[in-house]
């Protein structure tokens, strides 16, 4: 009898995407996304060859995980109303 090898199915590569596509999906633009790969690197990248791409799953990742303070109320002045006055 011969044993059957069990393959895994095979899993979808992760999509990639280039800078061009990448930046209105986070509302940034191409510019910034090219300063960031020469600077600080927040933005996680994959260079193959001379090109940048972007896995979005990582870059929402990324982005979400740079979220700094919590949910803001309303701007401007409170009103408060003096009572007996």
């Amino acid at each position: 009898m011969q044993e059957k090898a069990t393959l895994d199915p095979p899993q979808a590569a992760p999509l990639l995407v280039v800078d061009h596509v990448m930046a209105p999906m986070i509302g940034l633009s191409v510019h910034f996304l090219q300063k960031d790969r020469r600077g600080p690197q927040r933005i996680p990248f994959i260079r193959l060859g001379d090109r940048c791409l972007y896995d979005p799953q990582e870059v929402m990742a990324a982005v979400k995980a740079l979220t700094v303070g919590g949910p803001r109320g309303r701007r401007g002045r409170r009103s408060t109303s003096v009572e007996g006055a």
